[in-house]
């Protein structure tokens, strides 16, 4: 499994989404769980989306079913 890096860009190597890039932001002072953000570009993007999850083991879950293999960027 990949690690997961709140907070932080990452670009998918490979799994569902291979070539975009992904932020988890933890909404839980808000919602109470977590959102994943999705963009083909982050300096012009044309393409993505989101998903929410309700709290961290689901998110482990969603990045573990996704198959990802995340590149953290700096």
């Amino acid at each position: 499994m990949t690690s997961i890096k709140l907070e932080q860009h990452g670009r998918i190597l490979s799994g569902f989404h291979e070539g975009h890039f992904v932020k988890l932001h933890d909404d839980s002072d808000v919602t109470g769980g977590y959102y994943i953000f999705l963009v083909n570009d982050l300096s012009e993007p044309t393409d993505g989306g989101d998903y929410w999850v309700e709290d961290f083991a689901a998110l482990e879950s969603f990045v573990e079913s996704s198959q990802w293999v995340i590149e953290w960027l700096e």
